[in-house]
């Protein structure tokens, strides 16, 4: 099933379309049902960020979303939290004031792109490039580009509609503390945190995808798919389809870190 599914490199250019494809092949209605922004709303948005007055311009990553899906991206960024995030252009216009102004934002630096009832908030770093990282409301980096982000959600997309089974596990801020501390008495070389989750997951031979990044690890295998969220502490998911491969990566990771499932969840793919 993996390898019917499109997770293509490319130039920045082509992000939209090779993102059509990714998530087209997981359904294939899927692009015909996003809904673009005008260009009345996206110039709109350009003054209520303030962007012309401080010699900025909407990130060219984010521009080609909104030009594609800025109205209705058919539930792609949606997912983030609990699946009531808001990222359409009608949303960020009616609130982009009232979260710079509750979260003290930098216009000159930061601009606003996802929204989310419990003021869960996403910021594209305006001084990084027209691909910049994703920052979360409390100024810690959540994706290293936006195009990166857009894929992790289409691989979250895969790993919550194409798999028989799911699990979840879950390190507090101080249960991780306590996990770096042990492995850092090891004979391991590492310096950033990512580091040191992919030397621990070299065993398993994943294929490391290329919009992982510092804050997020994507694997796949023949048997199962494994991503690693270390945007809040620790959070490791693993997918698949073979029960036993799945039952025998749970115990594994959790002698590996040393935390036990936390969710487990058994989906019906014929719904």
């Amino acid at each position: 099933m993996l390898n019917e599914i499109s997770f293509e490199a490319g130039s920045l250019e082509t992000m939209i379309e090779r993102l059509f494809k990714t998530m087209n092949s997981i359904d294939q209605q899927w692009s015909k049902k996003v809904e673009p922004a005008s260009q009345k709303q996206i110039h709109v948005l350009e003054e209520i960020a303030d962007l012309k007055q401080h010699g900025k311009s909407i990130p060219y990553a984010y521009l080609l979303f909104l030009e594609e899906m800025g109205q209705n991206d058919n539930g792609l960024l949606e997912q983030e939290w609990d699946g009531y995030t808001e990222v359409n252009i009608d949303s960020i216009l009616r609130d982009y004031l009232r979260y710079i102004d509750e979260f003290d934002i930098d216009m000159n630096e930061y601009m606003l792109f996802s929204t989310h009832w419990s003021e869960s908030v996403l910021f594209l770093k305006l001084t990084e490039g027209e691909n910049p990282p994703v920052y979360k409301f409390d100024g810690q980096l959540f994706s290293g580009s936006f195009e990166n982000y857009l894929f992790q959600m289409a691989f979250r997309k895969v790993e919550d509609t194409q798999f028989l089974y799911q699990i979840e596990f879950v390190a507090s801020p101080k249960r991780f503390r306590e996990i770096l501390s042990e492995k850092s008495v090891q004979n391991i070389q590492w310096t950033t945190q990512m580091e040191l989750i992919e030397y621990l997951l070299e065993p398993y031979q994943l294929q490391k995808t290329w919009f992982s990044d510092e804050v997020h690890f994507y694997g796949i295998s023949s048997e199962y798919i494994i991503h690693v969220d270390l945007s809040w502490a620790l959070n490791i998911t693993v997918s698949s389809d073979n029960h036993s491969v799945f039952q025998k990566m749970s115990r594994s990771l959790a002698r590996l870190f040393g935390i036990q499932p936390k969710h487990y969840k058994k989906f019906n793919k014929a719904e």
